[in-house]
């Protein structure tokens, strides 16, 4: 038996009401942050006063199981010196946000990343001894960097950065730092197992307070130094390095590692000294015992080889020599460390033409390690500025 109409009216009236109530204009629930974890930046050690070198990101994901866009996520240090920037970020569409890590005095740190108020994802990182701390460098590079509190400090109170710099074959090289005006840039060299090789205060006695330090090398491993002329200066600058030519001219600043031998010309345009006779010039270090044997061979002029050593107040005094004809041959044994400077010059008034210096190799450096600075208290830890020229 059929219902009658009016209860089959009913039935189809009251599910259109129900249909009705729970119709299409209701709003979804809005999308959350669910879940926020570590993309990468874990883990990471690098020297004190320097920014990590992975930026610290995080991805968050949606209550709808989809990368959550917009989301800001709170950067904070929680243990450790250091400090993070910025304090806070956007997620992107693809839900991740990035943050760099500042490292600080040595020991652990501690960063979290935080979203609403989900647990935070957590970073480790390592501040390490910037003071044993090489940075990667070579021929023919070119570095930025950055001198900041925390850095490596010299007992000058000025704040230094080093680089590994490997040597394969003699070279002559022309390292460039250049900081101006954030700070006076003074560069140091040394060799990989220690002792100082050499240092440059500024490229010209004016008011250039950039540096540059020309250098003939034997082949080895050495660590360059950005440093800056006075305590506590900071500021970005660019470290560079490339091979130059041998030569000493017009009276330039150049250094001389032990263990090489490199081909020179006398010139009138050389150092003028009374006669007139002119003279190349090579500044060399020596640490307390160290022997120093040199040679200078040229058929053109009779050569005189004259070894100085550099006083406090920028002069010098003589303390070997040597004008053997047929083979010029000086050696000398340090008494103490210092800055000395080898001249090379024609024992006859106008004598020019090429040479040949040659110097004995020292014995085998160590291998390498961080460099150290046991100067002494006998030599200068920075050349004046009114420091000797030839």
């Amino acid at each position: 038996m059929r219902a009658p109409w009016f209860t089959r009216l009913a039935a189809i009236l009251g599910g259109s009401v129900l249909l009705s109530s729970c119709g299409g204009n209701a709003t979804a629930p809005p999308i959350t942050a669910k879940s926020i974890a570590v993309v990468t930046g874990n883990a990471q050690t690098g020297p004190g006063g320097e920014d990590l070198p992975d930026s610290l990101r995080v991805r968050v994901m949606g209550s709808n199981g989809a990368a959550l866009a917009g989301a800001t996520v709170t950067w904070a240090v929680t243990a450790g010196g250091a400090t993070v920037s910025p304090l806070t970020s956007t997620t992107s569409a693809s839900g991740e946000a990035a943050a760099v890590l500042s490292l600080g005095p040595i020991g652990p740190v501690t960063a979290t990343a935080t979203v609403s108020a989900l647990a935070p994802a957590t970073f480790t990182a390592t501040s390490a001894d910037p003071c044993g701390w090489l940075h990667a460098f070579g021929l023919g590079q070119t570095v930025t960097g950055r001198l900041r509190q925390y850095d490596c400090q010299l007992g000058d109170n000025s704040f230094i950065d080093f680089y590994r710099f490997a040597v394969s074959s003699q070279q002559a090289v022309g390292v460039r730092l250049a900081s101006s005006p954030a700070f006076d840039a003074y560069l140091w060299f040394f060799t990989a197992a220690g002792p100082l090789v050499g240092v440059n205060d500024d490229t010209t006695t004016g008011a250039n307070t950039n540096s540059f330090f020309k250098i003939v090398a034997a082949p080895g491993d050495y660590i360059v130094g950005a440093n800056s002329f006075s305590a506590g200066e900071t500021g970005p600058y660019t470290l560079s390095a490339a091979t130059t030519s041998q030569s000493e001219e017009n009276c330039e600043e150049v250094w001389l590692t032990r263990g090489v031998t490199t081909t020179q010309a006398l010139s009138t345009t050389d150092c003028v000294a009374t006669g007139p006779s002119y003279s190349d010039a090579y500044w060399i270090v020596l640490y307390s015992g160290d022997s120093l044997d040199v040679t200078a061979t040229t058929p053109a002029f009779d050569a005189q080889l004259q070894l100085n050593t550099l006083n406090g107040d920028g002069s010098l005094t003589p303390v070997a020599a040597d004008d053997s004809v047929g083979g010029t041959h000086l050696t000398y044994t340090a008494a103490v460390s210092n800055f000395y400077l080898l001249k090379t010059s024609a024992m006859t008034a106008g004598g020019t033409g090429a040479y040949t210096l040659t110097l004995a190799p020292p014995v085998s450096a160590a291998a390498i390690r961080a460099p150290r600075l046991p100067l002494g208290s006998e030599l200068l830890p920075k050349l004046a500025r009114g420091r000797a020229k030839r």
